[in-house]
């Protein structure tokens, strides 16, 4: 097996392993390298630590506020702006609010518990439906302007930074699967939203089935998918299938991957509209990490699957599992892991916490900063958690790393009382552990036998 090798003062997660030929490694310390392995040697994920960022777990309510003094009302989509504000798809409140990164929240558009079709400048404007939801699904474009999934209302909402909504494609009230532009154009429950970097937006459009291009001037276009055409298939434009798409995302590429809820997993759009499943099985429900389709999302419940997707500054692809209560990571590869949040029936709550100490009540919507951050809208607790990503990385001071007596020494950093697990192998296929400890605040002093083999590697993973 070819490893891809870095420097050991490189950051280290916990689906990398180190180590590499002994002869040479005992000769120089130079020689040390850590190998990312990426999921063929073992299946370990790097954890997300959670904590709250606005609104009060099980507080419902329309209260602008900084932190906790914050109220949602079942908060669904989520994006940023590139100067790091949240926006919130209030959907119960028929809102749509902002976060600044100090947490101070603002309603931008619409009126609490005011529903409609209105365009206008701020509180005047209306979002939703009597007894039905408000806004889905949300993207920011760089100008800054978002654009709003008005769903049951059938259209796409536009609003500037300045709060001044107008109508971009689609007519109030009136649902179908027609091309056109503005007005002419019509959707079928629009749920999730994207933007490319050339100002495109692309659509789920739920009820529809299939996925929508509106240009910046409100051209609408079908990219892939029948409407009415429920089912599974991959295939090239109107070819392909889906069963009732809920959250879209845009990589840098204009690849467009999507949260295929009632199918249970993740597709993947190019631009020429070409469809392929990413991750997950069709129709089978499950919380198993994995590779492709060995992989599963969502539960046997109305619950239902993945609701959102989100494309990190790494490349990887996040998302909110809602009936598993959990957030997912996909790499551009395939390979799903967990990070934060624990499945199973009675697993949700609302603890802050890192990885599967992370509590979520019905997640559904994701956005990723360029920090690496994650903003989860944790819709049954109304309120939005940010979670940061915990790695390990090695201390690597003459004094931390030593080989001597056949034993290899170093010192391993991460999360304060987090606990770690660090398994041997000669062969990259056959892992033993050698130690079990928690973090402390100076890191973990690791002192490991380098054995008999020519070739030995070492993983830090973290503890279950």
């Amino acid at each position: 097996m070819i490893m891809r090798s870095h420097p050991i003062s490189a950051a280290s997660t916990s689906d990398w392993v180190w180590g590499g030929n002994l002869t040479a490694l005992i000769l120089s310390f130079a020689s040390l390298v850590v190998a990312a392995t990426r999921g063929q040697a073992q299946s370990n994920y790097t954890p997300y630590s959670f904590t709250n960022f606005a609104g009060t777990p099980g507080g419902g309510g329309t209260n602008d506020g900084i932190g906790t003094a914050a109220r949602f009302g079942g908060p669904e989509g989520v994006a940023l702006d590139n100067l790091g504000n949240v926006y919130v798809a209030d959907t119960f409140n028929y809102t749509v609010r902002k976060i600044t990164p100090g947490a101070v929240v603002t309603t931008l558009a619409g009126a609490a518990g005011q529903y409609g079709t209105n365009d206008g400048t701020g509180n005047a404007a209306r979002f939703g439906a009597l007894y039905a939801e408000g806004p889905t699904g949300l993207a920011v474009d760089r100008a800054g302007n978002v654009y709003v999934a008005d769903g049951y209302n059938c259209t796409i909402r536009k609003i500037t930074p300045s709060g001044v909504v107008t109508t971009l494609a689609g007519s109030p009230g009136v649902p179908g699967p027609a091309d056109g532009t503005g007005s002419a154009a019509r959707f079928n429950y629009p749920r999730g939203l994207t933007v490319d970097n050339a100002g495109n937006i692309y659509v789920a459009d739920e009820n529809g089935c299939t996925i929508r291009k509106v240009t910046p001037g409100g051209v609408v276009t079908t990219l892939a998918g029948s409407p009415g055409s429920i089912g599974s298939m991959d295939g090239t434009g109107n070819a392909a299938e889906f069963s009732f798409p809920y959250g879209v995302a845009a990589d840098s590429a204009t690849n467009i991957y999507v949260a295929d809820y009632f199918n249970c997993t993740i597709r993947k759009v190019t631009p020429a509209g070409v469809v392929t499943t990413l991750a997950g099985s069709a129709g089978k429900h499950g919380s198993a990490d994995g590779i492709g389709s060995a992989a599963r999302f969502g539960d046997n419940t109305s619950s239902g699957g993945p609701t959102a997707v989100a494309v990190g500054c790494d490349g990887n692809i996040y998302v909110t599992d809602q009936g598993n209560n959990t957030l997912r990571r996909v790499t551009p590869g395939g390979l799903v892991t967990t990070v934060a949040g624990l499945a199973g029936e009675f697993n949700y709550g609302n603890a802050d916490g890192t990885g599967i100490q992370a509590r979520f009540y019905y997640p559904i919507g994701v956005a990723a900063d360029s920090a690496g951050n994650v903003y989860v809208s944790d819709t049954d607790n109304n309120r939005i958690t940010k979670g940061a990503a915990s790695i390990f990385r090695f201390s690597t001071g003459q004094r931390n790393l030593l080989v001597s007596n056949g034993m290899f020494s170093l010192q391993l950093i991460g999360p304060v009382g987090v606990g770690v697990v660090v398994d041997a192998s000669g062969d990259l296929r056959f892992w033993t552990p050698i130690e079990s400890n928690v973090f402390s605040q100076s890191g973990l002093a690791l002192s490991v036998p380098i054995g008999t083999n020519r070739n030995q590697f070492f993983r830090a993973r973290y503890a279950p």
